[in-house]
This record gives structure tokens, sequence and C-alpha cells, in this order.
């Protein structure tokens, strides 16, 4: 009976505590490869010559983006469809800790975890990339495991510290 209650107090203590239930998330781990799909890549090279972007092959300005991407075909209103500006964000040939750091440095100026999380959390282009990815030539491969997968390992991410690993 002492060797049972020997046991049920230490499973008791490492499944309360998840520090030795497993290793902490990292990007790469959780979100490298959904930032690698083209969904995402689309945006994030737009302005990249290096890539060579669509600025620099069919399309012009990322102001212009709403003109095609219209409200009945993204459900975003005018003005909510817009690439990345500059080349900054592109982590197109990045491994994921670079990719990691080149994401949380340019998401502006103040707490940048914090913006970064609002941006992947919260905002209308990400839930439209990850659930619907409707566009005027017609709707291509969304990102798998759609935007609830994606919720639950930006938070687990964010939870461990968002590591750049």
């Amino acid at each position: 009976m002492k060797h049972l209650f020997k046991i049920i107090a230490l499973t008791l203590l490492f499944s309360a505590n998840p520090v030795h239930a497993s290793e902490p998330v990292k990007f790469s781990g959780a979100l490298y490869q959904k930032f690698q799909h083209d969904r995402c890549l689309s945006c994030h090279q737009f302005n990249s010559r290096r890539s060579n972007g669509r600025a620099y092959t069919s399309h012009r300005n990322r102001y212009l983006c709403d003109k095609c991407h219209t409200a009945r075909i993204t459900g975003l209103t005018a003005g909510e469809w817009m690439a990345p500006p500059g080349s900054r964000m592109d982590y197109t040939g990045h491994n994921a800790r670079d990719a990691c750091l080149l994401i949380k440095a340019n998401s502006g100026a103040g707490n940048r975890e914090a913006k970064l999380l609002e941006h992947l959390i919260h905002d209308v282009r990400i839930h439209w990339a990850l659930e619907g990815g409707m566009t005027p030539m017609g709707q291509f491969p969304t990102v798998p495991g759609g935007y609830k997968a994606w919720l639950k390992d930006v938070q687990a991410w964010a939870r461990d510290g968002m590591l750049c690993e």
C-alpha cells in the first residue's frame, strides 16, 4: 500500500508540473513549417527582390491589393488586404532560428512579442490564409490544420517563451 501511495504521489507531481512532462515548445517545432507554406510566403515575399516577389513580377504596389482582392472574394474590408512593408519580412531561405529572429525583430517598435502575437492570433489576413484562402484566381490550398491548429501552436510557443530554436 505504501508503494502505491508513492506511485500516485510521483504521478501527480510529474503530471501537475509541465516542465517535467516535455521540452518547451520552440519555433522550429511548432511554427517554422507553417511559416514556409505558400499562403504565408505569397504575402511575406511580396516586396522582396531577393525572392522575386510579386511586386517585381505580376503586381506593382502593396496598396492596390484590395482592387482585386475585394471584400466579396476575401471577406475583408477595403484597406485590410495589404502585403507586409518592404522586404524586411521575407524569411525565405532562413533556417528556423534566423527566420524567428527576423520575424521578432521586425514586428515593430515597442513590445515586439506582443505585436507579433497580436498579428499571429488576431489579424484578419492570418484568419483568411488559415481558413478560407479565396483569391481572384480561385481557392488555393490553405495551411494544414487551419486556424484551430495554428492557434494551439502559437499559444504553446508563446506560453513557453517564444523560443527561436
